[in-house]
C-alpha cells in the first residue's frame, strides 16, 4: 500500500467526529452529516466512480447536506469524467487542490528552529493556546463552548489515544500548532491544523512543532505521516521539510441550499 493509499483511507475513518455528525456508510458511498456548517463535518470521502448511478449518488447527499455546506473529496485516481460530470451537474464547483504529501518517519531530517518549548497538548488552558493560534493564523473566530473544549481536551490528552496536539510557546507565548491522527492498521500519522501566528513566521516554529509531531509518531511505531496540503498554500513548506507528492486531492464544494 502505498502513502497515498493510506491517505485515502485514513479519511475513511470517522472516529473523530463529535457525537452530533452522523457517518453513513455502504459500499458505494462514505459520508457525515452533522447540523454544524463546518465542511469536514459534512463531506464525502469514498465514493465508487464506476457506480451506475452517480448522480442519484450526488443527491443524496446534497440533500443530506442541503441546510450546510457540502464537500466531496475527490483523490485524483478517482478524477472520473462520470463522477465529475455528476458533482458540476450537482452544482458542485471544484475548490481546493490538494498535494497528497507524505515522509516516512525514519527519514525525516528536523529543519533548524528558533528557541521554543513544544508541548503536547494535556490541559484546557494549552487547548485555549491552541485555538488562538489557529484563529490568528487562519483567521477564525472561532469560540468554542467550555462543553466542546472539554470534549476535544478529552480527544487529545490521552497519551494512549488516537489524536494529538502539540503547540509551541517562544518566551510563554503561543506561536505555532499542530494535530495528527495515528491510524495504526495503515501505520500512518494523519498531519492537520499545522500554522503559526503570522507575527511569529520565519523563526521556524512550524518546523519544531512538525519535528514533535513526527517523533511521536515514530515512538508509536508509524511508519508514515502525511496530509493533504493545499497546493498554494502548505504544500511548498511541507515539501521543504521534506514530504514527497504522491498525487492530488480536490475539494468538490456546494453551499447550503436553504
Amino acid at each position: 500500500m502505498d502513502p497515498a493509499d493510506r491517505l485515502e483511507r485514513s479519511q475513511w475513518d470517522f472516529f473523530w467526529v463529535p457525537e452530533d455528525t452522523v457517518v453513513h456508510e455502504r459500499p458505494e458511498l462514505l459520508y457525515s452529516v452533522s447540523p454544524r456548517d463546518q465542511g469536514h463535518l459534512n463531506q464525502v470521502t469514498r465514493t465508487d466512480p464506476a457506480h451506475p448511478d452517480l448522480d442519484g449518488l450526488v443527491a443524496e447527499v446534497s440533500h443530506a447536506h442541503r441546510r450546510v455546506c457540502s464537500r466531496w473529496v475527490v483523490p485524483s485516481r478517482l478524477e472520473d469524467p462520470r463522477l465529475l460530470g455528476a458533482l458540476a451537474h450537482g452544482g458542485y464547483e471544484a475548490n481546493a487542490t490538494h498535494d497528497t504529501r507524505a515522509i516516512a518517519t525514519t527519514g525525516f531530517t528536523p529543519r533548524p528552529a528558533a528557541a521554543c518549548d513544544v508541548v503536547r497538548v494535556r490541559t484546557l488552558a494549552q487547548l485555549r493556546d491552541v485555538i488562538t493560534v489557529s484563529n490568528a493564523a487562519f483567521g477564525f473566530d472561532r469560540r468554542p463552548t467550555d462543553a466542546q473544549l472539554s470534549a476535544e481536551l478529552k480527544q487529545c490528552a490521552d497519551p494512549n489515544g488516537r489524536i494529538h496536539r502539540f503547540v509551541a510557546y517562544a518566551n510563554g507565548r503561543p506561536v505555532s500548532c499542530g494535530g495528527i491522527n495515528a491510524f495504526d492498521t495503515l501505520e500512518l500519522g494523519f498531519l492537520w491544523a499545522g500554522c503559526t501566528t503570522p507575527d511569529a513566521e520565519s523563526h521556524g516554529y512550524y518546523s519544531a512543532v512538525m519535528a514533535a509531531r513526527v517523533a511521536w509518531a515514530r515512538a508509536r511505531g508509524l511508519q508514515w505521516v502525511g496530509l493533504y496540503a493545499r497546493t498554494t498554500t502548505s504544500s511548498p513548506i511541507v515539501g521543504r521539510q521534506g514530504f514527497e507528492s504522491f498525487g492530488q486531492m480536490t475539494f468538490w464544494e456546494r453551499r447550503p441550499l436553504h
